[in-house]
C-alpha cells in the first residue's frame, strides 16, 4: 500500500520515483547477512534472459555476440550505506564485468538494462579498480594494494564498503582501492546493485554467495 501511495503522488506531480517498483530485501541471518542470490533462480533481479542464467549454484552471464552496449543483471532495491560480498569467475580471463553500487537504471532503446554509477571492475588490467559506468569514468586506478587474481578458473571475492562518502574494495583479502568522494554534486548516496555484461560479448562471467549487511 505504501508503494501504491507513493505512486499515486509521484503521478500527479508528474515525477516518477527512481524505486517504485523495487524489490524487498530477504530477512537478514542472525549476523545481519541479506542473500540476494539463492543460488536457484533470479529472484528480486532483472535483466536480459539471452545472458543471463542459473547454472550448478550460481548466476552465468554469456552471449556469442553483444549488440545495444553494455547491460546488466539488476537487484532493484535502494541502497545507501552497506558492506556487498561477492564471489565471481570471469573465465579463462577473457571480456570484462563488474558489480555496480548506488547506480541508477536507465534504457537504451531496446536495451532496457543499462546502468550508471560506481563499478568495482572485473577485467584484465582492471581488477580491484573503481570506476564509475556512464560517468566520471575511472575513479580510483592506484592500488593501495594490488590483488592476485586466481587461476585456473578459481572463485575471486569482492567484499565492497560503501559507507557515507567512504567506498573500499577488498579483493581476495587485500584492499585494493580507498576512496573518498568529495564530489558534492556527482557523488551517489544510494542506488541500485547489478552486475555488468559488457559489450561486444563473447565470454562468460559468473557469480556466486552474493550478500549485504547494511550499515547505520
Amino acid at each position: 500500500m505504501k508503494q501504491i501511495t507513493t505512486l499515486v503522488i509521484a503521478l500527479a506531480s508528474g515525477v516518477m520515483p527512481l524505486f517504485a517498483d523495487h524489490h524487498e530485501l530477504p530477512k537478514p541471518d542472525k549476523d545481519g547477512w541479506i542473500t540476494l542470490f539463492n543460488g536457484k533462480d533470479l529472484a528480486g533481479w532483472d535483466g536480459n534472459p539471452d545472458i543471463w542464467r542459473i547454472k550448478d549454484g550460481y548466476i552465468s552471464g554469456h552471449i556469442a555476440r553483444l549488440q545495444g552496449g553494455n547491460t546488466f543483471l539488476i537487484y532493484k532495491h535502494p541502497l545507501a550505506n552497506f558492506e556487498l560480498e561477492a564471489e565471481w569467475i570471469l573465465v579463462d580471463g577473457k571480456g570484462n564485468s563488474g558489480i555496480q553500487i548506488r547506480s541508477k537504471q536507465s534504457a537504451n532503446g531496446a536495451n532496457k538494462w543499462v546502468v550508471s554509477g560506481y563499478q568495482a571492475d572485473i577485467g584484465n588490467g582492471w581488477y580491484g579498480k573503481l570506476y564509475e559506468e556512464k560517468g566520471r569514468g575511472l575513479l580510483a586506478g592506484k592500488y593501495k594494494n594490488k590483488p592476485t587474481i586466481k587461476k585456473d578458473n578459481g572463485w575471486n571475492k569482492y567484499r565492497i564498503t560503501a559507507n557515507g562518502s567512504k567506498l573500499t574494495q577488498e579483493l581476495n583479502g587485500v584492499v585494493a582501492i580507498e576512496f573518498d568522494d568529495k564530489d558534492a554534486k556527482k557523488a551517489a548516496k544510494e542506488g541500485i546493485i547489478a552486475l555488468q555484461y559488457h559489450s561486444p560479448g563473447g565470454f562468460e562471467v559468473r557469480f556466486r554467495n552474493i550478500r549485504i549487511k547494511l550499515l547505520k
